[in-house]
């Protein structure tokens, strides 16, 4: 009875749940001996369909610090040498609402009073959107978020410098976009009925119905406390977790499912 009573009390005390998730980032890859620039590069941690151009250049020095899960290694440089751009391509945001999206990325100016442009593009380039952002104000690397990112099927970013800059220029690194939605308690019981077979949980493991990509377990806080990728009829071990409600997320032939479940 009281396990029965805390699955209600979960459903009316958490009506939604914070669920951010990552839908691209790059920390600038690996390998950038002889500073290439941003088109000649191939070490970067994404593919295709994500396209990467520009005349900026991917250097090792000056490396990214100072702020929260800053990578260090590689970063691009802007030059002062005339108009250094990076240029983004192929970031599918279709799946989240403008409201929700945040691009977030480390950024070093060695000039407070330049500003690096920030814009994105729908339309495969043909027309470009500023975004606006507060300027750093010292000359070391500092984080930086903008929150209203078009939601598109194929989003363009573009990093520009602006041709003020001293010779010390300007770097970017650890680009991501976030999805910063919220997982009603509603949208759970969408979720399809073979998604997961025990949803209460009482030996260590979830036994799922169906080949699911992209399994997150978040807590009621909105934590992604567990990920993994399950076949049909195979199972996801919990054991670490604690007795409580959680959320499991995935998806299912291409379609995005949900449910809560109890662990005993």
């Amino acid at each position: 009875m009281k396990k029965i009573y805390s699955l209600f009390s979960a459903v009316a005390l958490a009506a939604t749940v914070a669920a951010q998730t990552t839908v691209y980032s790059e920390n600038m890859g690996t390998g950038a001996s002889g500073n290439p620039t941003v088109t000649a590069f191939t070490g970067w941690q994404n593919a295709s369909p994500i396209s990467y151009v520009g005349t900026a250049d991917v250097r090792t020095t000056t490396a990214s610090t100072g702020y929260a899960n800053a990578s260090g290694g590689n970063n691009v440089f802007f030059a002062a040498a005339g108009t250094r751009t990076l240029t983004i391509s192929g970031i599918n945001t279709s799946a989240a609402t403008s409201a929700n999206l945040q691009l977030n990325f480390g950024y070093l100016t060695t000039l407070t009073s330049a500003q690096m442009v920030i814009e994105t593009s729908i339309d495969g380039g043909a027309n470009w959107s500023p975004l606006s952002f507060a300027n750093n104000t010292t000359t070391g690397w500092a984080f930086k978020s903008i929150v209203g990112l078009p939601s598109s099927s194929s989003l363009s970013v573009r990093f520009t410098a602006p041709s003020t800059l001293p010779q010390s220029g300007m770097r970017i690194d650890d680009i991501a976009i976030i999805n910063n939605a919220t997982l009603a308690v509603a949208d759970f019981n969408k979720t399809k009925s073979s998604f997961i077979k025990n949803t209460f949980v009482k030996n260590e493991e979830i036994t799922f119905g169906a080949d699911v990509k992209d399994v997150k377990v978040y807590n009621l806080s909105g934590a992604v406390v567990k990920t993994g990728a399950v076949k049909n009829g195979s199972t996801l071990n919990v054991a670490e977790l604690q007795k409580g409600n959680y959320i499991v997320t995935g998806t299912v032939n291409n379609q995005p499912v949900s449910q809560k479940i109890l662990k005993d």
